[in-house]
């Protein structure tokens, strides 16, 4: 955790210092959406039948960092995403690359890699929420004049790991659940 405060300190302190020098300039690109995927799980209802549901969940996300060049900023994300039976927090290092376009229409490219964190999610009582690793790269298309305010359009897989430790049953030492979120991320935004 120290390290987290330690890393976003460091961050506002050289984006501070950027908007003085030369050549760098603090970027910022704050976007929400949908989380979209089929899950794949045994049902202890139906005898541990598999069972495939679709399930739907809402991002939102902020991603600060510096420009180092014409196309290529970095910098930190920090985000929420709302699944059906975990609310985790991720904090990722991320990378946003211009990869082709004109004048006012630009493709650029996506990668977010991090850790979430479970900081607001409320457990019954017995169970335990801890967040894991996550990736996140992507394509997206952003409309607007460069070095200006600009709309976005991100289209990301996305890839969360959690895990629950849950109140173990009456044959049981110990019981828990490691889950994967894999989804299809579409999110709307604005950057400057």
């Amino acid at each position: 955790m120290k390290k987290i405060v330690y890393l976003w300190l460091l961050l506002a302190a050289t984006a501070a210092n950027a908007q003085t020098s030369k050549g760098l300039r603090f970027v910022n690109h704050t976007e929400f959406g949908g989380l979209f995927g089929r899950v794949r799980y045994n049902n202890p209802y139906t005898g541990n039948q598999e069972q495939v549901d679709s399930k739907t969940s809402l991002t939102i996300q902020t991603f600060n960092g510096l420009q180092f060049s014409r196309r290529l900023s970095a910098g930190v994300t920090l985000g929420m995403d709302w699944y059906k039976a975990a609310l985790l927090n991720p904090i990722a290092g991320g990378v946003r690359y211009d990869l082709a376009g004109r004048k006012n229409v630009q493709l650029f490219g996506t990668l977010d890699a991090g850790y979430a964190f479970a900081w607001f999610h409320d457990d019954s009582e017995g169970f335990d929420t801890k967040g894991g690793l996550m990736v996140n790269p992507g394509l997206g298309i952003k409309v607007g004049k460069q070095g200006a305010a600009a709309f976005t359009l991100a289209l990301t897989y996305k890839r969360q790991e959690a895990r629950v430790t849950k109140v173990p049953l009456w044959d049981q030492k110990e019981r828990f659940e490691d889950r994967v979120y894999n989804r299809l991320a579409l999110r709307l935004g604005i950057s400057f």
